[in-house]
């Protein structure tokens, strides 16, 4: 407790006394004296005893603040010591570090006087070496430095050429490896079902009321139909309609809708059926012209701003077919497959999707003068004039019309040749088939010297047989050759076949039975 208030509370302590005496010792009536001074001697002494009390402890709390305060005194002192010795001992770590840095300093200050000196040395030993040298050799300088760069040079294609050849060694051992890993990783990237269309469509008709009103009468309405888009409509007695069959999908896709408006109709005529069949193909080509803006945003090609003719031109892919197989759907087959090798190969994409895509573009237009379909598709992709050299290139050479003159041209011909090869990708008639296989027999069978031939692998490969006593072994690559060259002009056929000729000798030797000699 502090000292003034110690003294605050005894002053108060002793007024409190005097004023207890002064009010006990007034004259008052029916009082005792001596009781009254008896109580103020008693709180007199009560109040010494409080007020030693309080001294008492007012001198503990002032030894104890006086200890404290000691110690405080001895601890600060401490504390100054020992600051005092921690920055004598910093002052000092810092004098030595400078000094160790002035020692460094003037030590890199010599090294570096030092260098320049040897530096200046060598520049000047350096000046007097050429003339030295061509003192020496008895040539100019600058012949030797022309001598120096041209075995130099010499010694660079040399290396650069032994590289080359080992680098082309290797590329040639394991290129065939490389591609079937390439086009294995292709194939199991690409898991959609093959592109198969059937030739034929049904129009379910279930009422024969309806039957015989789409027929007409003498048949004039199917007659109308099949005389205008030129297909075949059949009522086949096992099936609940009737059967729009037509190798051009346009045109079964356009009488389809003729004969499904008609069918909405409660009377049918001539006339009739001729305004149904052009609205019908007024829808159809709005529809082709739809399915081009779709393809195109597809490829994510919209920048390139293509006409609406040839959007039309890319909306009757979707109803174009070879050998059953959609183009449309084939067509996207090759831009993927040929996107995927050259991402692979690190070629360039743009020219790699529409090569692929494109290659088949002449199959969407009529055929009418012969020409091939590659052919066109060079002339389409000229005509508009939205493609580059290099695109239309990678376009149309896929049947080696022309040399093929890019790596992205290469690959479109491999990705036809994937989408063409898949499982079921085809079809085709069996007599077609027959024809096509026994064709390529006959012509191997007509050259001399061959015994039997063998159309295997749906026709894509002719195993030739020949007799080893009329033929020799060098004759063989010139009748390959030859066979080979004939299939190819005189037969229509897709993909590629191989001519494989075998020449097969046998010896044969009997040795007698020891046995029965010895016996007789």
């Amino acid at each position: 407790m502090p000292f003034p208030t110690i003294i605050l509370i005894a002053s108060g302590a002793f007024l409190l006394a005097l004023g207890a005496t002064f009010y006990f010792f007034q004259p008052r009536a029916r009082v005792n004296l001596s009781e009254a001074e008896h109580r103020a001697k008693k709180m007199l002494a009560e109040a010494e005893s409080e007020r030693l009390g309080l001294k008492s402890r007012t001198l503990e709390q002032v030894e104890r603040f006086k200890a404290l305060f000691n110690e405080l005194e001895r601890r600060t002192e401490q504390l100054a010591q020992k600051e005092e010795k921690t920055l004598f001992l910093l002052e000092e770590r810092l004098r030595l570090r400078e000094q160790e840095g002035r020692r460094v300093q003037e030590e890199f200050d010599r090294e570096q006087l030092e260098a320049l000196r040897l530096q200046t040395e060598n520049e000047g030993l350096q000046k007097q070496k050429t003339p030295l040298l061509a003192k020496i050799a008895a040539e100019d300088p600058e012949r030797v430095k022309q001598r120096l760069l041209a075995n130099l040079n010499q010694d660079l294609e040399m290396a650069n050429e032994t590289r080359l050849t080992k680098l082309l060694d290797y590329t040639r051992e394991q290129s065939q490896l490389i591609a079937k890993n390439l086009l294995i990783e292709a194939i199991h990237r690409y898991s959609a079902p093959t592109s198969v269309e059937k030739k034929s469509l049904l129009i379910p008709i279930n009422r024969n009321e309806t039957k015989a009103k789409i027929i007409g009468k003498n048949c004039e309405i199917i007659s109308f139909l099949e005389q205008e888009l030129g297909v075949d409509i059949l009522f086949e007695e096992d099936k609940p309609g009737l059967v729009v069959s037509h190798f051009e999908l346009v045109k079964k896709h356009i009488a389809r809708e003729t004969i499904l408006k008609l069918i909405k109709d409660r009377v049918v005529d001539l006339d009739r059926a001729r305004q149904r069949l052009e609205e019908a193909r007024a829808e159809s080509e709005q529809l082709l012209l739809d399915i081009g803006n779709r393809i195109v945003q597809k490829l994510n090609l919209e920048y390139r701003q293509f006409p609406d003719d040839f959007k039309r031109i890319l909306g009757r892919l979707k109803y174009r077919t070879s050998y059953g197989q959609n183009i449309l759907k084939h067509c996207f087959e090759v831009g993927y497959f040929t996107l995927l090798l050259g991402n692979e190969l690190g070629l360039n994409e743009e020219i790699c999707k529409i090569g692929g895509f494109f290659h088949d573009l002449g199959k969407a237009i009529d055929q009418q003068d012969g020409r091939p379909h590659d052919v066109l598709t060079k002339e389409i992709m000229e005509q508009f004039g939205i493609f580059s050299w290099e695109e239309i290139h990678a376009a149309w050479t896929h049947h080696d019309s022309v040399p093929i003159e890019t790596a992205e041209a290469l690959l479109v011909k491999a990705g036809d040749a994937i989408s063409a090869g898949r499982p079921g990708a085809r079809q085709e008639t069996i007599e077609k088939y027959l024809a096509r296989v026994m064709a390529i027999e006959t012509i191997a069978n007509s050259y001399e010297g061959v015994n039997k031939t063998y159309a295997i692998s749906g026709g894509r490969e002719l195993r030739v047989l020949v007799d080893p006593k009329r033929l020799n072994d060098d004759n063989l690559p010139e009748l390959a050759g030859e066979i080979a060259h004939e299939i190819e002009a005189s037969v229509a056929y897709p993909g590629q076949i191989k001519v494989n000729v075998i020449r097969r000798v046998q010896h044969n030797r009997t040795i007698k039975d020891k046995t029965k000699k010895a016996k007789a």
